[in-house]
C-alpha cells in the first residue's frame, strides 16, 4: 500500500484524461448541427436542388440504405452556409406518408459562394412503408448565409 501513496500521480493524470475524453464525446454528441451565418429564409429563391436522385445500396450490417443525391446551386450574391429542408416522401398515389428535416448544407460542409454549387449526400435507413422509390419533395425551412 506505501507504493500506491507515493505512485498515486499517474492514476489521477490517467483519470484526468479519462474525463476529458468522456466530456468531450458528450459535447460532441449533444451538439447541434447549426450553420454558421445568420438566418435568411427569404435567400431559399436564391438556391435550387438539381439532378437529385435516389439510389439504393447494401448497409455494411446487411440491410438496405437509400442516399439522396443532387446539387445545390447558389444563384444569389451571398455565401450559403446551411440549407436545411424538410423531404417529404409520397406513397404510390402521390400522398404524402413522411416528412423529415435534414441538413444537406451544415457546419460539416464548406459554405458555397455565390453563383456556385456544391454536391450533396444523405442517407436514410428507414424509409416509410408504400413509399413510391421517387426522390421526396424538398422544401427549404431553415436557409442561412454570410
Amino acid at each position: 500500500m506505501l507504493g500506491f501513496r507515493n505512485n498515486w500521480k499517474p492514476y489521477a493524470i490517467a483519470l484526468g484524461i479519462v474525463i476529458v475524453i468522456v466530456l468531450a464525446a458528450w459535447v460532441a454528441a449533444t451538439r447541434k448541427d447549426v450553420p454558421s451565418g445568420s438566418r435568411h429564409d427569404a435567400y431559399a429563391t436564391q438556391v435550387s436542388l438539381e439532378g437529385v436522385k435516389v439510389l439504393g445500396a447494401e448497409s455494411l450490417m446487411g440491410g438496405s440504405v437509400v442516399y439522396y443525391r443532387g446539387t445545390i446551386h447558389n444563384r444569389g450574391d451571398r455565401v450559403l452556409t446551411g440549407y436545411i429542408v424538410d423531404l417529404t416522401f409520397h406513397d404510390v398515389y402521390g400522398k404524402p406518408i413522411k416528412t423529415e428535416r435534414r441538413a444537406l448544407l451544415g457546419n460539416r460542409v464548406p459554405p458555397i459562394p455565390p453563383h456556385s454549387t456544391r454536391n450533396f449526400e444523405i442517407g436514410f435507413d428507414q424509409f416509410p412503408a408504400g413509399w413510391n422509390q421517387a426522390p421526396p419533395t424538398p422544401s427549404a425551412v431553415e436557409v442561412y448565409i454570410k
